[in-house]
């Protein structure tokens, strides 16, 4: 006579299937909401301010007019040029070392 010993099949677990389900529907919804769904768009009134850069930036620069202004000519120069040295690394800074 032989025994027949089988493992105990365990059934699905209601709480399992639940959370599995709403785990999909959070997935979904939020690849919709990622992907698919157009974003409202905002309408943003700018403020006084902002409006008068127009002004500003419709004004003409000459350069000219400011290099050769006896204002500019009177400035001094308190620094001294930085002069940077003359050899910098190797010419062939993949050529091995001597």
């Amino acid at each position: 006579m032989a025994i027949i010993i089988e493992e105990e099949k365990k059934q699905a677990s209601w709480v399992n299937i639940v959370i599995a389900a709403v785990m999909v529907v959070v997935l979904f919804v939020g690849a919709y909401f990622l992907f698919f769904k157009q974003p409202q768009l905002i309408e943003v009134v700018t403020p006084k301010q902002l409006q008068e850069i127009n002004k500003i930036s419709a004004v003409s620069f000459d350069p000219e007019m400011v290099v050769n202004s006896p204002i500019f000519k009177s400035l001094r120069q308190y620094g001294t040029p930085v002069i940077p040295p003359q050899t910098v690394g190797r010419a062939n800074p993949f050529a091995p070392a001597q």
